[in-house]
């Protein structure tokens, strides 16, 4: 996380801390008597100079009477260490280590739900697809391009993942269908690709399509059981892991759900996508 941003989340963190203190009616002093600390404790973790640790926040709760608010608290610390991970860091020793370090990750959960507003996610993806867009990532980022060949490979480990008894509920905007990101031919190989996982029991797979009335899909977002909310900008991941804005992003998959297409329907259009690729071909 960048300073600035660590020194937002920790005001208001810090801001937070406050309103449950004054619910209580209890004065930093009190509050700083009754937990035992120096009188200036209170007065940092309010003002976000200091992050509390969980212990902190379980007297913090404890003698306010917030017990019940102490999940949310003890993720929002955790969040300020790690929600936001710059990319060149986690690449700094190859794009194929940390695409191991996500199938780690992702063996070990049960349960995923991705939207995707522009890329098709990554297990679903093929090696030509991968191929592609990690190399213009590499380019853009300045990442070596030929660790390329080796990330594409752990990504394909991803995609025996589909085939296992974990449940993978993707839905993807019409336009992922579409959008220019690999060449012709391996666009409508990766399309193609699609149709063949949909047939996958643990797979369901969603078309929200253009026409229909959408919420601002303002970003990607992957949520691994019910724990973890990741979504990946051209420079960071963002993790969030409290509760409250897990469900928020839970709430809005399943808005998603209710308005994406399946089945047959689904098929039409990933089938009229490469009609459409083919034709576009033709006229070139």
């Amino acid at each position: 996380m960048s300073s600035s941003s660590a020194k937002q989340a920790r005001e208001a963190l810090g801001n937070r801390l406050r309103e449950i203190r004054l619910d209580a009616r209890i004065s930093a002093r009190e509050l700083a008597s009754r937990a035992e600390w120096h009188f200036t404790k209170v007065s940092k973790f309010e003002n976000g100079h200091r992050t509390p640790s969980v212990a902190d926040l379980e007297s913090w709760c404890a003698h306010c009477d917030a017990v019940d608010l102490l999940p949310d608290l003890i993720a929002a610390t955790r969040e300020i260490e790690q929600m936001y991970v710059q990319l060149r860091r986690l690449h700094r020793t190859g794009t194929a280590r940390y695409q191991r370090q996500v199938l780690d990750e992702e063996q070990k959960a049960q349960r995923h739900r991705v939207f995707s507003v522009s890329l098709i996610p990554g297990p679903a993806q093929t090696a030509g697809y991968a191929t592609a867009v990690l190399t213009d990532v590499a380019a853009l980022s300045g990442y070596p391009v030929d660790d390329v060949a080796a990330t594409v490979a752990v990504r394909m480990q991803r995609a025996e993942l589909l085939r296992s008894s974990r449940v993978f509920h993707m839905i993807l905007c019409e336009n992922v269908l579409r959008v220019g990101v690999a060449p012709p031919e391996v666009a409508a190989e990766q399309l193609r690709h699609l149709l063949t996982i949909m047939e996958y029991p643990h797979v369901r797979l969603g078309v929200l399509p253009t026409h229909v009335r959408q919420y601002m899909p303002i970003c990607e977002f992957w949520i691994t059981d019910n724990a973890e909310v990741e979504i990946e900008t051209y420079s960071a991941i963002l993790r969030i892991e409290q509760p409250s804005e897990v469900a928020v992003y839970a709430k809005v998959f399943d808005h998603y759900a209710r308005q994406a297409i399946y089945g047959r329907r689904a098929r039409q259009l990933i089938e009229q996508a490469i009609s459409d690729l083919r034709q576009h071909r033709s006229t070139i």
